[in-house]
């Protein structure tokens, strides 16, 4: 605004000062139903041929990011024509104020048996593989142009992942199942147009924006075209992008030759390597770079959206019986210390991941909205029941009111049974859209949208989503047939049956016993009417109402690197008032008796009041804290270097003092150190900080964002802990893959034992390098065993 006011002519108006560009006034918008233009999307789709760089600035004949005419002996005006219907099919539902429907017959999608599954896994794969070849044809553009390691490294990863499946001579899929007719390619095609559908009406639901959404579904118009005409040959297809690199390779190699043929020296005859890199071909871009960086950005991210969209289909957890044989989840649930909304799920390949960011939060509510619509939609649907094999998807809903922070009473809830593949899919893909993965790519896409609308003067605005909690349950009938009788891992337990999923993320109706009980000691064992009850963190109103006050609490705190150092002004100016009592007492006594007692010194009386004093000061100083500097005594504040001291001095309860810590750790440069500092981050290496003296519950723990997560790794079953501390992105553990995190329990089998009833098992954790990756072989669910970590 400051650089903006002085240009001004000095007799502006206020009120003409005011109006400065939509893109400065904010970046949230209500939601409102969108109203696309279907020919500035069509004018989209040719942005290669005619790209406005600046007003009045108009580049011509750019390369072509998603062309698909030498994959089908098309024409231009072919091609166009095929994008065209794609945009006027997605524009349409843009557009739409009623929910996605899937079209066909139900035979054609079958029923959600195990075949169901298997075939619908297969044509899942068969559009990551369009999706991939798409990737690949970007990023050999990319590469050619911009000629940076980092292009050539991320195309030589997408021609792996195709090189993984096909094979390079024939390009054939290597031990490909099934066969190829017109049904399946009908199947293929509206699972194109759904999955399609589905994304834009999330985007819609997130963000506006003319310019980027325009642009945005003119490319996925783009990309749904060409993964139709794909299909048609795929083995062909293979080839052909595979040939793209290598002519690419012949290019970038004949240029660099003449490139190098100009310099004075050769590039290897440079001993310094930044004036070696300077002597190489660079970037190529000229005055387009805006035209490539936003083709790259956009192409990377929403192909990475369609990958993960589609992933609930083509991944199967390779450990489960068959393909109709598992669950998934989501839940997303509030964390009391700092009002954050957590995402917390468990995808279908059996992965375990989390997420504390704002707006991966706000990504996943927005999905949310799209899918209640649409399950709600699908519930009133009339349905054949289907004994024999079915899929289930409960959910819950409740809103939270940001300004009082209490729920509100419109509470919803549904079952919905689907007795067919084609319900199966319908409710599916915006359930997958709700998941971290999916989540994450669409907060990235608008991240990055964010900070290139900022510079070319296109605003891009997000839209205002409620606070919510919720959870959403994915259950096949084959899963839940054998659920009841499953054998549960010791300790571990799915998501959908975790406290935080049950309790913590949809509404309750617990009585409340904070205003009978106080507040900071409702970790404690109490006795009402003649029964005992053991208030944990894992009571939601018990720990709220804690927590809540612990955070009040806290505010009044100063947290300096080594201690919190905590106002006590009544406790310290009420003992120097008591001393000052007592001397003046001993003086009043020497004064009024003088001579009066024969053999009494009066002063005697006097100095033992003073020593009375110093002794009663001595103990008030250290009956709370080890040190306690005669400076903070006076001006009534306490050092506080312990766990045990902070709980002594203020009343707070170690676990829920520990759980806001823990919480906030990313936040504050307190370090610690101590016998269980192992969850914190920021470790002392010497002797300062705040000593964590008090071990650390399960409860605790999760609370402050660091979730147990029992897996079987490369050296037994032990745990790992997944972040959803302030701020953290969406982290997860699968099967068969690494995990790079801070702290590990290696052995859950033995553990120790110290609590006063010696019942409560304690782990040890161990720290592991930044550098070392664990191997995952499988996880086994969420840790909840009543333990502590040390």
């Amino acid at each position: 605004m400051s650089s903006i006011l002085p240009a001004l002519p000095s007799g502006t108006s206020k009120a003409a000062r005011i109006e400065i560009p939509e893109a400065r006034r904010g970046r949230w918008v209500p939601y409102t139903l969108p109203c696309l233009d279907v020919n500035k999307v069509f004018k989209s789709l040719n942005c290669h041929k005619s790209f406005e760089l600046q007003a009045g600035h108009v580049l011509h004949d750019l390369p072509k990011f998603c062309g698909f005419t030498d994959y089908g002996n098309l024409t231009e005006d072919d091609e166009l024509d095929l994008c065209e219907e794609e945009a006027r099919r997605l524009v349409e539902v843009a557009n739409s104020v009623e929910p996605v429907k899937m079209r066909g017959r139900e035979d054609l999608f079958g029923l959600p048996t195990q075949e169901g599954y298997l075939k619908l896994h297969q044509l899942g794969r068969k559009f990551v593989h369009t999706l991939h070849i798409c990737l690949h044809d970007a990023s050999v553009i990319q590469a050619e142009i911009f000629n940076s390691d980092s292009d050539h490294e991320r195309c030589a990863d997408v021609r792996e992942r195709i090189l993984r499946d096909f094979d390079p001579i024939t390009g054939q899929e290597r031990y490909a199942t099934g066969t190829e007719d017109e049904s399946r390619r009908r199947y293929y095609h509206e699972l194109i147009n759904y999955t399609t559908a589905i994304v834009i009406q999330v985007l819609l639901q997130s963000i506006r924006g003319e310019y980027w959404v325009t642009t945005i579904v003119a490319l996925i118009a783009r990309l749904a075209a060409k993964a139709k005409v794909l299909d048609s040959n795929m083995p062909q297809a293979v080839m052909q992008t595979l040939q793209k690199a290598s002519d690419a390779r012949i290019r970038i190699t004949q240029q660099e030759e003449r490139y190098t043929q100009y310099s004075l020296k050769k590039p290897e005859q440079y001993l310094d390597e930044k004036r070696r890199l300077q002597a190489s071909m660079g970037s190529r871009e000229g005055q387009a770079h805006k035209y490539f960086l936003q083709m790259s950005v956009l192409y990377n991210m929403v192909i990475s959206m369609l990958n993960d969209a589609i992933a609930g289909f083509a991944v199967s957890n390779p450990l489960a019986s068959g393909t109709d044989d598992f669950e998934s989840s989501v839940a997303i649930y509030e964390s009391f210390i700092t009002n954050e909304s957590i995402l917390l799920c468990q995808q279908r390949n059996g992965s375990i991941g989390a997420a504390s960011d704002a707006e991966i939060s706000r990504a996943s509510t927005a999905g949310f909205e799209v899918c209640r619509k649409i399950w709600r939609a699908l519930d009133r649907e009339p349905r054949v029941e289907n004994k024999i094999a079915w899929t289930s998807i409960q959910w819950k809903w409740s809103q939270v009111d940001e300004e009082t922070d209490s729920l509100l009473p419109d509470h919803m809830q549904d079952t919905v049974k689907l007795s067919s593949m084609k319900g199966v899919i319908a409710a599916t893909v915006p359930y997958v859209m709700i998941s971290g993965t999916f989540a994450a790519s669409l907060n990235t896409l608008v991240e990055l949208v964010r900070f290139t609308s900022a510079e070319d003067g296109t605003p891009l605005f997000l839209v205002k989503q409620p606070k919510i909690i919720g959870t959403a349950v994915l259950r096949t009938s084959k899963y839940e047939s054998r659920r009841p009788g499953q054998v549960r891992e010791d300790g571990a337990c799915p998501v959908s049956e975790s406290f935080l999923l049950q309790k913590r993320a949809f509404a309750n109706s617990a009585s409340r016993l904070v205003s009978e009980l106080g507040t900071l000691n409702l970790l404690e064992s109490i006795v009402k009417n003649g029964k005992k009850r053991i208030i944990t963190l894992r009571d939601r109103e018990y720990s709220k109402e804690a927590l809540k006050e612990g955070m009040k609490m806290l505010n009044t705190w100063v947290i300096d690197d080594d201690a919190i150092i905590v106002p006590y002004k009544r406790y310290a100016w009420g003992s120097i008032a008591l001393a000052i009592i007592l001397v003046c007492s001993g003086l009043a006594v020497g004064f009024s008796v003088g001579d009066r007692i024969p053999g009494v010194d009066p002063t005697n009386v006097s100095a033992y009041c003073w020593v009375v004093t110093a002794f009663l000061l001595l103990m008030a100083k250290a009956i709370r804290v080890e040190t306690w500097p005669w400076s903070y005594f006076l001006r009534g504040q306490v050092p506080c270097r312990s766990v045990s001291e902070v709980a002594a001095v203020t009343g707070v309860h170690p676990q829920v003092l520990l759980a806001i810590l823990l919480r906030l750790d990313n936040r504050m440069h307190l370090r610690t150190r101590g016998p269980f500092n192992t969850l914190f981050r920021r470790r002392s290496p010497d002797q300062g900080g705040l000593s964590i003296d008090v071990p650390i519950k399960a409860a605790t723990a999760i609370e402050g964002g660091s979730i147990p997560v029992k897996v079987f790794a490369d050296w037994g079953i032990g745990l790992v802990f997944i972040n959803t501390r302030s701020w953290a992105s969406y982290n997860s553990v699968a099967d068969q893959g690494s995990y790079r995190g801070h702290a590990i329990c290696p052995d859950v089998d033995h553990p120790y034992f110290w609590s006063a009833d010696d019942q409560t098992p304690c782990y040890r954790l161990s720290n592991i390098k930044q550098d070392r990756t664990v191997f995952i072989s499988r996880v086994l669910g969420i840790f909840e065993q009543d333990c502590y970590f040390y």
